[in-house]
């Protein structure tokens, strides 16, 4: 029989009060964004968000985004939670599901990063479920929204809890699913939990990543990169080192503090998330994204929630020390990705089966490319697949 969702997992559909959309906007309007300044007149982005981009955004804001048609969009999705307990505490789990009626489907499980969500998966989900019914479809889809992340409940408030909490409340969840074999794939923070089940949890049978933090330095010098690495190298230097830095340095120290200020105002929310997604991507995110995850995050009181998946990482020196991956291991490099992936770096870390590298796309590669997104995980599952004796 084709597989069905356990009685655990409940359908859920996203719909906030008007109430609190309303006091979103009040004190939206509310907000200063301040005088003009030297730094701030910069459009390029060197010093961050431009003034003129913050107030003509805020405007646009207020005036002209729709966000119920922001939830209608993501309602047409199968949307569910699950309650998933654990020894330092239950968290509902929020995941996006497209599933297989394949008798011996296993999920593809997407995880999102920092400052994404599950919306970053969202136009993935529309070209598979375009391409394919559920008789077609090769292998479930699961989208998590990680802990502390939008619609999942978590961390909880009385311990301090790291990466590894939310790899295992991932991965229990799944079980809870009755998915006793299962493919990760990760960028940013996902990548990092990605890293975490392939390297601990057996039910992982492989691992597709898009962004690798562990990676050593490579100079756009280095002899042994191809003309077309070496010019990702290039433009990576030239656009991301130091201020990509200075936000993580400050997720990973000041959580507490940042946590703070930003759920100060909405603007402020704006201001840190928009500015990452005008930076990070190979072209400026359209301003209906951005707005939707700003919103999402702010209604979910998310920021001050979700940092723990940086705090102190960048200082103790953990994104480095990640293990081999002893299990079918694949990576995809958008060529505008903050982190360069030459193949002659990533093939040092795991069983390396799958490899390729884009011309376009940045740090959102399943938003800004999904096409292409979409054929590199049909071509990475057909090898997964194939080597654990379940192709199709």
């Amino acid at each position: 029989m084709p597989y069905s969702l356990p009685n655990a997992a409940t359908p859920f559909i996203l719909n906030f009060p008007d109430e609190e959309y309303s006091q979103l906007q009040q004190l939206l309007r509310l907000s200063c964004i301040g005088p003009l300044t030297w730094e701030n007149q910069h459009t390029a982005g060197r010093y961050g968000v431009s003034h003129q981009w913050l107030t003509s955004t805020k405007d646009y804001w207020l005036t002209k985004f729709d966000w119920r048609a922001q939830e209608r969009y993501i309602n047409s999705f199968p949307n569910y939670m699950i309650r998933v307990e654990d020894h330092k505490g239950a968290v509902d789990l929020h995941f996006v599901a497209l599933l297989s009626a394949k008798k011996n489907a296993i999920p593809l499980v997407l995880l999102h990063g920092w400052p994404g969500s599950f919306l970053e998966f969202l136009p993935t989900l529309e070209l598979f479920r375009e391409k394919y019914d559920a008789d077609a479809l090769p292998f479930h889809i699961i989208v998590p929204s990680l802990p502390g992340y939008t619609i999942s409940s978590g961390p909880p408030q009385d311990n301090a809890w790291v990466a590894e909490d939310a790899a295992r409340i991932i991965n229990t969840g799944l079980s809870m699913l009755n998915f006793d074999q299962y493919v990760v794939q990760g960028g940013d923070v996902g990548c990092l939990i990605a890293g975490i089940l392939a390297s601990q949890y057996p039910s992982v049978v492989g691992i597709h990543l898009n962004l690798l933090p562990s990676l050593d330095q490579v100079e756009p010098t280095d002899p042994d990169l191809t003309v077309w690495e070496k010019e990702a190298v290039e433009s990576s230097r030239k656009r991301f080192a130091t201020p990509t830095m200075g936000a993580a340095i400050m997720n990973s120290t000041r959580p507490a503090t940042l946590g703070a200020v930003l759920s100060s105002s909405p603007l402020a929310y704006l201001a840190w998330i928009g500015e990452k997604h005008l930076e990070w991507p190979e072209h400026h995110l359209d301003a209906d994204h951005i707005l939707t995850t700003v919103t999402l995050y702010w209604l979910t009181d998310t920021l001050p929630r979700c940092i723990y998946t940086y705090r102190d990482t960048f200082l103790c020196g953990y994104v480095h020390d990640i293990p081999f991956y002893d299990k079918p291991f694949g990576y995809s490099w958008f060529k505008y990705e903050p982190t360069p992936g030459p193949r002659k770096m990533v093939e040092k870390k795991g069983q390396l089966v799958f490899y390729r590298q884009h011309e376009s796309g940045g740090h959102f590669a399943a938003m800004e490319r999904p096409k292409e997104f979409v054929v590199d995980m049909e071509d990475f599952m057909q090898i997964v697949l194939k080597k654990v004796g379940l192709e199709s």
